[in-house]
């Protein structure tokens, strides 16, 4: 499996974050089956699901040359309730939905990692994590989509991979997942 190439924006130590968090960024399995054990009433409210500009940060992994290439993007909220706990944001270059990531235009309000999870074919990079501000667009847009923020998140990020195409699955942890996250 190719490794991730990290931005250095993305080589934050995983000690920085707050103790009650690290089980949530490093879970290594489905975090929405994690997330549903904690969370019952856990339910998924797609945002958005097109084509757009991926963040810039993110064109390295998704092997994009050109920052004006569009990628596949689906960002979703997973509620406990109508509590946000994590804010996610999935992007794939076009030739994948025509290959390994094909499911990705159909998965509608089912989490993203049933898909992924229940393919042995997939794989999936080591995790990456970073502490997201508001100059950080994922930070924006989980703002507008959840309301007031600290001014500062925690994230994670890993690309998974089918075959030669890559999806890059960015999870920005709220404040209900951990009230010191500021």
């Amino acid at each position: 499996m190719p490794a991730m190439s990290r931005p250095h924006f993305w080589r934050h130590p995983l000690c920085l974050a707050p103790r009650a968090l690290h089980p949530w960024l490093t879970e290594a399995g489905s975090l929405t089956a994690r997330l549903k054990k904690s969370f019952p009433a856990l339910r998924v409210r797609v945002l958005r699901q097109g084509w757009q500009r991926p963040v810039r940060d993110e064109l390295c992994e998704l092997r994009l040359q050109r920052p004006e290439a569009f990628a596949a993007v689906r960002e979703v909220l997973l509620l406990d309730g109508d509590v946000p706990l994590v804010f996610a944001h999935s992007a794939t270059p076009r030739q994948a939905l025509r290959g390994g990531f094909h499911l990705l235009e159909r998965t509608g309000s089912r989490p993203l990692g049933a898909l992924l999870f229940a393919d042995p074919t997939i794989t999936r990079s080591p995790l990456a994590w970073c502490r997201v501000d508001r100059r950080h667009p994922l930070w924006r847009r989980a703002k507008l989509a959840a309301g007031p923020l600290p001014p500062r998140l925690w994230a994670r990020r890993s690309v998974f991979f089918s075959g030669r195409d890559r999806l890059l699955v960015t999870e920005v942890f709220l404040p209900a997942t951990n009230p010191k996250t500021v």
